[in-house]
C-alpha cells in the first residue's frame, strides 16, 4: 500500500487550486510568497516575474528551481485523490507541470528549517513563461547569487530520473497567403491558401532514427464556409538532437517546401523561427550529480538518465548554471488525463534532503 506524504499532497492540492497559464502566475506567486514568509525567509521578484529567495547555510550555493506556469486551460480546480495518484477534477488539467516541482521545493524548504537540517546555501527560483519558451529561467541572473549548480525539478520520466541530454527547441509560424473569392463563382482569379498547405512537401515526424521531431500543431484557416480560404496560419515545432548543420537543413527544407507550394498556386508564404532553447548534455562526472548517485546507491538505488525532448529550465540555466533536472514522474501532462503517483515524490524530498547534507558536509 502506497504512503502519501500528507504535507505535500496538501500543498499539490492548494496549489492546483489557484488558476496558473504563462503570463498569469500572479496567485501561484503570491501563494509562495505567503508560504516562504512563514519560514521567515524573505523573497523577491524580478523584473520578468520570477520569484527568488535564500535559504542561508554553510558552503557553495546549490539552485532549487520549479516553474509557476502550467499549459492551459490550467484552471483552478479541486483533484481528485485515488489509490495514492492524483488526478485532475476531469474539467482542466491537473497542473502538476509543474506543481509537483513546486511541493517538493517547499517541503525541501520546511523540512530543512524546521528540523534544521544542514544543508548549503539555497537559492530558490520559481520561474514564469517555461511554458512558451523558458522565458523565466532565460532571464534569471545567477551573478549576484553566485550560484554555478542546481537541481530543476520538472516532468520527464518516472520520479528520480534524470535528463542526461535536453533537445534544441525551435518554434515555426508559418503564414500562407492566398486570394479569397466566392466558390460559387469564377474562381480563376482566387488562390486556395489551404490547397498551398495541402501541395507543401516538407519533412515531419520522426526523423533521422528519432533524433529529430518535427510537428505542426495548430493550424488556423479561412473565414467562412463558402469562401475560399485566403488565409492559414500554422503553428509548429522542431525539437532535435541533431548538430546545427542538420537542423538548418530541416528549417532550409520547411521553407522551400512552403515557398514552393505557394510560388504553384500563385500565392505568398512568410515562416518565422524562434528558437527556444538549445540542446545539452549533461556530464555524469559533474559534483552535484555524483553526490545524487551517491544517495541512490545507498539505498541500492543506480542513477538512472535518459535523453528527453521534453524542454525544461534546465535547457535554459545551462552552462550559466549547471543544473539538472531530477524528474518528477508526472503522467500525461499537458492533458486532461494528467496525474501524478504521491509516494515517489516523498522519496525525491528524501533523496534531495541528503543530497544537500552531503553537500554542505563535503564543500563546507
Amino acid at each position: 500500500m502506497s504512503t502519501i506524504p500528507t504535507r505535500l499532497y496538501q500543498t499539490l492540492v492548494e496549489l492546483v487550486g489557484l488558476p496558473s497559464t504563462s503570463g498569469h502566475e500572479e496567485q501561484v506567486r503570491t501563494y509562495l510568497e505567503k508560504r516562504l514568509a512563514g519560514l521567515n525567509l524573505l523573497s523577491q521578484v524580478d523584473v520578468v516575474g520570477n520569484l527568488i529567495a535564500a535559504l542561508p547555510g554553510q558552503g557553495r550555493p546549490v539552485l532549487l528551481n520549479a516553474h509557476m506556469d502550467r499549459v492551459p486551460p490550467g484552471l483552478a480546480h479541486t483533484p481528485v485523490l485515488r489509490d495514492g495518484i492524483l488526478y485532475s477534477d476531469g474539467a482542466t488539467n491537473l497542473g502538476a507541470d509543474d506543481a509537483a516541482g513546486i511541493a517538493i521545493i517547499l517541503e525541501l524548504l520546511t523540512r530543512l528549517v524546521e528540523e534544521r537540517l544542514p544543508h548549503p546555501p539555497l537559492v530558490v527560483v520559481f520561474t514564469v513563461e517555461e511554458e512558451v519558451g523558458l522565458r523565466g529561467a532565460s532571464a534569471f541572473d545567477p551573478t549576484p547569487w553566485d550560484v554555478n549548480e542546481g537541481i530543476v525539478f520538472d516532468n520527464a520520466f518516472e520520479a528520480g530520473m534524470v535528463v542526461s541530454q535536453g533537445a534544441m527547441y525551435i518554434a515555426f509560424d508559418i503564414e500562407i497567403h492566398g486570394r479569397t473569392g466566392h466558390p460559387g463563382k469564377d474562381l480563376s482569379q482566387t488562390v486556395n491558401a489551404l490547397e498551398i498547405f495541402h501541395t507543401a512537401r516538407y519533412p515531419h515526424g520522426s526523423l533521422n532514427n528519432d533524433q529529430t521531431r518535427i510537428l505542426l500543431g495548430h493550424v488556423t484557416a479561412g473565414s467562412a464556409r463558402n469562401a475560399v480560404p485566403a488565409s492559414v496560419h500554422i503553428e509548429g515545432e522542431l525539437r532535435s538532437f541533431e548538430p546545427s548543420e542538420s537542423r538548418q537543413r530541416y528549417m532550409q527544407a520547411i521553407q522551400q517546401g512552403f515557398e514552393e507550394a505557394a510560388r504553384q498556386f500563385g500565392g505568398s508564404v512568410k515562416i518565422t523561427f524562434a528558437p527556444h532553447c538549445t540542446s545539452y548534455v549533461v556530464d555524469e562526472n559533474e559534483p552535484l550529480l555524483q553526490l545524487y548517485r551517491e544517495v541512490l546507491a545507498s539505498r541500492n538505488e543506480k542513477l538512472l538518465l535518459r535523453p528527453t525532448f521534453i524542454g525544461s529550465d534546465t535547457a535554459a540555466f545551462r552552462p550559466r548554471v549547471k543544473t539538472f533536472t531530477i524528474s518528477t514522474g508526472v503522467v500525461d501532462e499537458h492533458s486532461l488525463s494528467e496525474h501524478v503517483p504521491l509516494e515517489p515524490l516523498g522519496i525525491v524530498v528524501e533523496d534531495v534532503l541528503k543530497v544537500l547534507k552531503l553537500h554542505q558536509s563535503h564543500r563546507g
